[in-house]
């Protein structure tokens, strides 16, 4: 089996695998950045990007991987409300349920 291009296409299942690329990373640290405040750093000759917490108490950085955008989506968006902030706890709503147990949409 031959490794797959960037520009292949694929069947993917389940679906929440699925995956955008790294190319979708800044969509998926967003809220980070522009909801909550967090400052970030890019490193454009690596493909590294670093984001921390205002108060400095966490750290996250992303080096250029094929990890599902779903993944680091819902743990960047889970990072504010795990250390306390709660601002826009409507926006992106925490749930318990993992994504294995989720019905298909």
């Amino acid at each position: 089996m031959r490794p797959f291009a960037p520009q292949d296409r694929v069947l993917v299942s389940p679906r929440y695998l699925a995956g955008a690329g790294i190319d979708r990373l800044a969509d998926a640290i967003g809220p980070l950045v522009h909801l909550f405040g967090w400052p970030s750093e890019h490193d454009r000759a690596s493909g590294r990007i670093s984001v921390h917490s205002p108060d400095g108490s966490l750290f996250v950085n992303f080096n250029s991987r094929q990890t599902p955008i779903e993944a680091i989506a819902a743990v960047t968006q889970a990072l504010p409300q795990l250390l306390g902030d709660d601002r826009h706890i409507d926006r992106i709503p925490l749930t318990t349920t993992p994504p294995s147990r989720r019905s298909p949409n």
